[in-house]
């Protein structure tokens, strides 16, 4: 980031910012690979919807 005269950014806003952006615009912001946002992304979200899927099909 500094070399496009962007100033450092904290963990916890580089999270909040994988939680409410699309993992491309994660990829090209902090200059990481489009598939680590991606898997950011997923570890990040904020939908319980796999997982009771998941605990439904199982009873």
């Amino acid at each position: 980031m500094n070399l496009h005269g962007l100033p450092g950014v904290s963990n916890t806003a580089m999270m909040e910012a994988i939680t409410d952006l699309p993992p491309i615009v994660v990829s090209d912001l902090f200059g990481i690979h489009p598939n680590t946002a991606y898997a950011w992304a997923q570890y990040a979200q904020n939908s319980w919807a796999e997982y009771l899927e998941a605990v439904q099909s199982t009873d």
